[in-house]
């Protein structure tokens, strides 16, 4: 998965975080849109509410769209506390590799892999979006 824009994460670094629109979610379907050309469905979850996440991304019917690959510029990196899924970011090849996700409290940010886990989440994949059907 290439982008269209060169360095796009630098573009968001900084946003809001804003439940329903501007979420964890809402970050990926907009860069995703917005560099990668892929339309992606908004899924309405309450954001603040860690149970409702958590059974979102269970059993989300988008997921059926995702193939795990290796690390690629803009896929979706699954994180979670434990091994159930609550967060999503995207993985960039900025500074040697990392995520970019927004994050309730801080907004959009980019954080190694190694920081991920100080944060208390684990990497549960890297995919990128296919059409089925």
């Amino acid at each position: 998965m290439m982008s269209t824009v060169e360095n796009w994460p630098r573009r968001y670094i900084g946003d809001e975080w804003v439940s329903g629109s501007h979420d964890c979610w809402g970050f990926v379907r907009r860069v995703w849109a917005e560099c990668f050309g892929l339309d992606v469905p908004v899924i309405d979850v309450d954001a603040i509410n860690p149970l409702t996440v958590r059974r979102e991304f269970r059993s989300q019917a988008e997921r059926e769209n995702w193939e795990s690959c290796e690390w690629e510029e803009g896929c979706a990196v699954l994180m979670g506390k434990s091994q159930r899924p609550c967060h999503v970011g995207v993985w960039t090849w900025m500074d040697r590799g990392g995520v970019v996700h927004c994050v309730e409290g801080s907004g959009v940010i980019f954080t190694a892999p190694s920081a991920l886990l100080l944060m208390g989440y684990h990497i549960l994949g890297c995919y990128r979006r296919v059409e089925n059907g």
